[in-house]
């Protein structure tokens, strides 16, 4: 990954999310009580939603970096 490139880390944000959420719905097999439940609404249901915004939040970031480079690149020519 090149410096500023957010994309790259948007991809593998996005792919450790899936990776977090398939393992913990494995865990449900060996651990399935009160305390599970709990883990599960502060821990886990308030990711989704975090990186979801996080994603966006870099897809705006992206498109100012893109821009910016463009400026440069067209005031140096």
């Amino acid at each position: 990954m090149k410096t500023g490139d957010i994309a790259a880390g948007a991809g593998r944000l996005q792919d450790s999310v899936k990776s977090i959420k398939l393992r913990w719905e494995e865990t449900k097999d060996v651990w399935n009580d009160v305390r599970r439940a709990e883990f599960d609404v502060t821990y886990m249901e308030p990711i989704e939603p975090q990186v979801r915004m996080t994603l966006e939040k870099l897809r705006k970031l992206s498109g100012v970096f893109h821009q910016a480079c463009q400026e440069c690149k067209d005031s140096n020519q």
